[in-house]
């Protein structure tokens, strides 16, 4: 049976709307005590809140309680083995590379908390970040869940087992995951910013990867969109609380590896357009900087650039949402050229 097929038959259908449906309402029920909680142990956001004009909005952003991600990030994982037969390597991969980014971010939020730093030391977070990538990677392509790399209107390039195209292809690869975890945590500075911004990627990853033949890819993909949709009616403006370190760095990591499995690599750049946008601001200004002394920019990430400049957050999230939006519909237009055209 075709991959259309399969995903035309009723069952598949109704499997995929409860996953949705089980994956937002699960972490959607769980959030008000889970917030409560967090709240009588004082467990605040000092230490993530950055770059915000006054200091009331500063103060109040700093008593919202952080680590929301621990929940839409688990939630997929709970939900999806439900709906299949068996735990496949897919599933595992997804796992891991989710814990690990978690785990480094889960730390990072930790130390910004209960010790008097900036978090865990940035070589410490980039190593992190790589390893869990490079084993993600290793059993993805290891056990043939990820076999080439799609360039739109040239077709298919196949990974070979030569130790310089295997380096390339690791490189190339491993460079997307880490670029996307810190580009979804670069963003994550207003409320409802990073959260809906995913969302609109996710959304469009999947009408593009519709006819993927890994039930248990798409599974993932859609319980994830569920679940984060939970979160952000929690975390929009004004935000209950916030995702964290542990719940940005899978976040974006997990938005890259379905890129990879989907081989959607390529149109990544413009599914998550603004995840660029913010990170290119930030590569400008500091280069900028450090050759004229001074800024492009008011602020960097772009957000903070239209706040200071007296924008409100929303918005800012809005616009953002917006430009977010027509970036995945030029990447739905490229994509539909070249699977049909190229």
């Amino acid at each position: 049976m075709g991959a259309q097929a399969m995903f035309a038959t009723s069952n598949v259908l109704i499997s995929l709307f409860f996953v949705f449906c089980l994956s937002f309402i699960l972490p959607f029920c769980l959030y008000p005590s889970f917030i409560r909680r967090l709240k009588a142990r004082n467990v605040r956001s000092m230490g993530h809140v950055d770059h915000i004009i006054d200091g009331i909005t500063k103060e109040t952003k700093e008593k919202t309680p952080s680590f929301g991600g621990i929940l839409f990030i688990l939630t997929p994982f709970f939900i999806v083995p439900f709906f299949s037969n068996s735990i496949t390597t897919t599933y595992l991969g997804f796992c891991l590379l989710a814990f690990l980014l978690g785990l480094v971010g889960l730390l990072d939020d930790l130390f910004k908390i209960f010790h008097p730093s900036k978090g865990i030391s940035a070589r410490a977070k980039s190593l992190g970040q790589i390893g869990a990538s490079l084993l993600f990677l290793i059993i993805a392509i290891q056990f043939g869940e990820v076999e080439s790399l799609n360039i739109p209107f040239f077709g298919d390039v196949r990974f070979t087992q030569s130790w310089i195209h295997l380096l390339g292809t690791g490189f190339f690869l491993t460079f997307i995951l880490v670029g996307t975890s810190n580009a979804v945590n670069l963003t994550d500075g207003m409320d409802g910013l990073a959260s809906s911004l995913s969302i609109i990627t996710l959304i469009f990853m999947a009408i593009l990867g519709w006819d993927c033949q890994d039930l248990m890819l798409y599974h993932l993909l859609i319980a994830l969109l569920g679940s984060l949709f939970a979160f952000f009616l929690f975390n929009k403006k004004p935000a209950k609380i916030f995702m964290g370190f542990v719940g940005s760095l899978p976040l974006g990591g997990l938005i890259a590896g379905f890129a990879i499995f989907l081989q959607q690599e390529l149109f990544l750049v413009f599914l998550g357009g603004m995840f660029v946008v913010e990170t290119l601001s930030v590569i400008l200004q500091v280069f900028y900087y450090k050759r004229t002394k001074k800024r492009i920019f008011a602020c960097a990430p772009l957000h903070h650039h239209y706040q200071f400049k007296g924008q409100s957050e929303q918005v800012i999230v809005q616009k953002f949402a917006g430009a977010q939006f027509l970036f995945g519909l030029v990447g739905y237009f490229i994509h539909h050229l070249a699977k049909n055209y190229g």
